[in-house]
């Protein structure tokens, strides 16, 4: 549990370092990695990709700053149910069809050409 507390505080931590970087952005920083991303974008391009990217990342820095410790992991926010037939274990002896569709069946066993000799 403690390496878990640990793992979730160098997330919180490295995300708001993250989004503290990232919520700088100017036409430079985007134009570089642009490059490095062997992407072209150019003039007016780059100041409206700036802009984007900025309201992006104040969106997850609303997100990051969200209250959350009271609230319960989920593993769907609906908390919706299974909607298929239930998942029951039903024993049945398949082997007298498995046997008719068989080419040759010995003692229960499906007989085969031998393969290696």
């Amino acid at each position: 549990m403690q390496s878990k507390a640990r793992y979730d505080t160098f997330l919180r931590v490295f995300l708001k370092d993250f989004l503290t970087a990232m919520s700088q952005l100017d036409p430079a920083t985007i134009a570089k990695t642009a490059h490095l991303a062997q992407l072209e974008i150019e003039g007016a391009e780059l100041t409206r990709l700036a802009a984007e990217l900025e309201q992006i990342f104040a969106l997850f820095s609303a997100i990051n700053t969200a209250e959350i410790s009271a609230t319960p992991p989920l593993s769907h926010p609906l908390g919706d149910t299974q909607r298929l037939r239930p998942d029951i274990a039903i024993a049945r002896d398949m082997m007298p069809s498995i046997e008719k569709n068989a080419p040759r069946a010995e003692d229960r066993f499906i007989t085969v050409p031998k393969v290696i000799e």
